[in-house]
């Protein structure tokens, strides 16, 4: 008998869905039992025949136009025959997977998995774990890009942008947008628990989505009262959700536009870089404060890959947001060791490297020892 198996091929943000087979220990993609295939537009047919996957089963990884659907589906392979709603479905963890190996990877990605994801990023997912929980247990909770909140939950060993199959490219921009954030959200969760530590955190409110009307944290620094903000906004038209742009913008948001219009100008910057990584302001802990004039006393720009991937973000990025946000500090957080040569160029240009910076990494304690000295 042969069926039809269609995939829709938009990502794990996007309405998808992927068919895999297991075979013994490993995870198979259905392109492998397909006897032809056909592509329209963002979906795929595969042309199987089931006697080929007799005894075998299935299990399918499904996304909404929003989210990956944070869980598994498993089911006899005959079923591939039915509607989806008659298949014997049993929902899994997506940890039901971490004792299977995604045998489409390739060699770099294999190595990957032991090694980056399992020396820094790992660890990192524990501590946000540590603290989701922490913070369900006192009825709060912890807002979170919804991969990223994914991640975390499903107690996945392998990071979600591998179940990506069909292409390698589509995994690796996945992987790129994963990696980052959990980079910045450690980073910045470090921080909040290190100023509660120490008594100095007034008031938290870790709702990590962009463009948040409201600091993530306000905190004592220097006798006065400090904000912290993740992925700070300043796009005019979706800052603080555009409303202070679309109803009569305030002077001092014009003057800032006018000053980024030079900047930008001097330049010859065809993208206005805007929304620095995680930025600490004296006081403006919210929108309303903002359009009453702000100061930065630091922007804390995050990279998570060697000094080669990111070295164009130095014209393109950091130094633009040195000259646009005028903070008091501009810190480059860097994941990877950065050559000496590139951290003297940086310095001298205004910039402060700290590498290294993961969990147990010598860059933490440095970072953290930067935040208190505000």
């Amino acid at each position: 008998m042969y069926v039809t198996v269609s995939e829709d091929h938009r990502g794990l943000s996007r309405s998808s869905n992927y068919y895999f087979i297991i075979e013994e220990n490993k995870l198979m993609h259905i392109s492998r039992y397909a006897i032809s295939q056909r592509r329209n537009y963002d979906y795929i047919e595969y042309y199987v025949d089931l006697s080929k996957l007799r005894d075998k089963r299935v299990v399918e990884i499904l996304s909404s136009n929003t989210r990956i659907l944070c869980k598994a589906y498993a089911y006899p392979a005959e079923d591939l025959s039915l509607r989806f709603d008659q298949r014997r479905r049993e929902d899994l963890p997506l940890s039901y997977l971490n004792g299977f190996e995604l045998a489409y990877l390739e060699l770099d990605e294999r190595r990957f998995l032991q090694t980056d994801w399992r020396r820094y990023y790992m660890p990192m997912i524990e501590k946000l774990y540590e603290l989701s929980e922490k913070l369900r247990s006192s009825g709060e909770y912890l807002h979170l890009p919804e991969l990223v909140a994914c991640q975390i939950k499903s107690r996945a060993n392998y990071p979600l942008s591998f179940l990506i199959p069909y292409s390698r490219s589509a995994r690796r921009k996945s992987l790129e947008v994963l990696t980052r954030q959990i980079h910045q959200l450690w980073i910045t969760a470090r921080i909040i628990t290190e100023l509660a530590r120490l008594g100095l955190l007034e008031r938290a409110r870790l709702d990590f989505r962009q463009s948040s009307p409201h600091a993530i944290a306000l905190f004592r620094c220097g006798g006065d009262t400090c904000s912290l903000w993740y992925e700070f906004d300043m796009n005019p038209y979706t800052m603080c959700g555009g409303r202070l742009w679309y109803t009569n913008p305030p002077d001092v948001l014009r003057e800032f536009y006018g000053h980024v219009d030079e900047v930008m100008r001097k330049r010859g910057l065809g993208r206005t870089p805007l929304r620095p990584d995680v930025v600490i302001l004296h006081r403006g802990a919210n929108c309303d404060e903002l359009a009453e004039g702000f100061r930065v006393r630091a922007i804390i720009e995050c990279k998570n890959w060697e000094y080669e991937y990111w070295a164009r973000d130095v014209d393109n990025q950091l130094i633009p947001y040195r000259e646009i946000f005028r903070p008091d500090t501009m810190v480059l957080a860097s994941m990877k060791k950065v050559p000496d040569a590139v951290k003297t160029s940086l310095r001298r240009q205004g910039i402060v490297v700290i590498d290294e910076v993961y969990p147990g990494g010598d860059g933490e304690e440095e970072l953290l020892k930067f935040v208190k000295s505000l």
